[in-house]
């Protein structure tokens, strides 16, 4: 059997010719490449989900911190309180037609619980689903008597006074209480990069690390004395 090139210059018998391919070595450090590249990008592309989650959490708590400011300039300037009872509606109840009925604004994207709740069961008075919660004001005495109310107008360094805060993935706590401990065990202060996102008291959202944060900023009465658990 002859091989005739197209140009008919030459022809050489079709056995001289080999069929091109790859061989096993060569296989096998191709393989091997690929797998180093893989281990090397996988990292990075952890670290830029994990990036997305944190600056779309901070999006979503800023929405809340600017619901707070609304909510409060429609009632006499006053937050949400955290009275309890049949018919009396909680923060994310009263905050929600300030974020245009967006269930989504009160969920982490990097929160595995709160994610997979139904949108329809998020927002409730019976359990917080949402990946939040509230400043209990315990220095106040809200914890003892719910149906005190605060006013923003009395607050001083809204700027550093914590509203609301991450807590630990499936907690139902609508409040982050001292009296409970929950500073220690369902505040969530490490979610993203060794530290959190949080709201303050002037609607701003920002980030801490663990070294910037102190349990003092969620307290107006900065003589309360916090309990130890």
């Amino acid at each position: 059997m002859i091989f005739q090139w197209p140009d008919n210059k030459r022809m050489l018998p079709l056995s001289q010719y080999k069929k091109a391919g790859f061989t096993l070595v060569e296989m096998l450090v191709v393989i091997g490449i690929v797998a180093i590249l893989m281990a090397v990008a996988f990292p990075a592309y952890q670290m830029a989900i994990q990036h997305a989650y944190c600056s779309k959490c901070s999006a979503h708590m800023r929405s809340l911190g600017i619901a707070f400011m609304a909510y409060s300039s429609d009632n006499e300037g006053q937050l949400p309180s955290r009275a309890s009872g049949p018919g009396v509606d909680k923060w994310p109840v009263l905050l929600l037609p300030y974020v245009g009925g967006d269930p989504n604004v009160y969920v982490d994207p990097g929160d595995p619980v709160s994610t997979k709740i139904p949108k329809a069961t998020l927002i409730s008075n019976s359990s917080n689903g949402s990946s939040f919660f509230f400043n209990g004001f315990n220095d106040l005495g809200f914890y003892t008597n719910p149906d005190l109310t605060i006013r923003l107008a009395d607050l001083n360094d809204t700027t550093n006074l914590i509203l609301l805060g991450q807590k630990v993935h499936g907690d139902r706590e609508f409040y982050m209480d001292f009296v409970e401990g929950n500073q220690n065990d369902m505040l969530n202060k490490q979610a993203y990069y060794g530290g959190s996102n949080y709201v303050f008291a002037d609607g701003s959202a920002r980030f801490l690390y663990l070294a910037q944060y102190d349990d003092s900023m969620w307290l107006v009465n900065k003589s309360y004395v916090i309990p130890k658990h």
